[in-house]
């Protein structure tokens, strides 16, 4: 394959463009969703003046486009909760004692459920570190101690 003298130069031996050389030298190419975008953002100050207007005379609709660009919708926001753990509790008595606040009615449902799935997290956390540290003794035990050899 012929190519180019100057696309030769701009490429390393192995085909690839070498550093500082753009491999599209005219830049993006314009297409019509640039100008369409101009053209709205041209148009844009009359949208929003238009919408004021609406609202100001009582287009509900508009108002509510207003409002939420002003101030968002309320995002739904918990609460912190307390539950009573002893200090060395295993994953499975966080869990039982989650599931019984939430029985109780101290603890809402959907952050009892969150509380579950984080013990669930933590059984396997403790299960890896135990895993662990079973193979460390396991590759001790097998390893044959090496001989300090002192130097002559």
């Amino acid at each position: 394959m012929n190519r180019p003298a100057d696309t030769a130069t701009r490429r390393a031996p192995r085909g690839r463009f070498v550093p500082g050389v753009s491999g599209n030298p005219a830049g993006r190419p314009k297409c019509e969703a640039v100008a369409l975008r101009q053209s709205l953002a041209d148009g844009a100050s009359g949208v929003v003046e238009a919408v004021l207007l609406a609202a100001q005379c009582g287009d509900m609709q508009a108002a509510k486009i207003v409002l939420d660009r002003i101030i968002p919708p309320l995002k739904s926001a918990t609460l912190p909760v307390h539950v009573t753990l002893a200090d060395d509790q295993s994953p499975l008595a966080i869990a039982r004692a989650v599931l019984e606040a939430a029985a109780a009615g101290t603890l809402p449902p959907d952050i009892a459920a969150q509380l579950v799935t984080a013990a669930g997290t933590l059984a396997r956390v403790e299960e890896v570190e135990e895993l662990r540290d079973r193979l460390a003794a396991l590759e001790k035990a097998l390893t044959p101690p090496t001989a300090n050899k002192s130097k002559p």
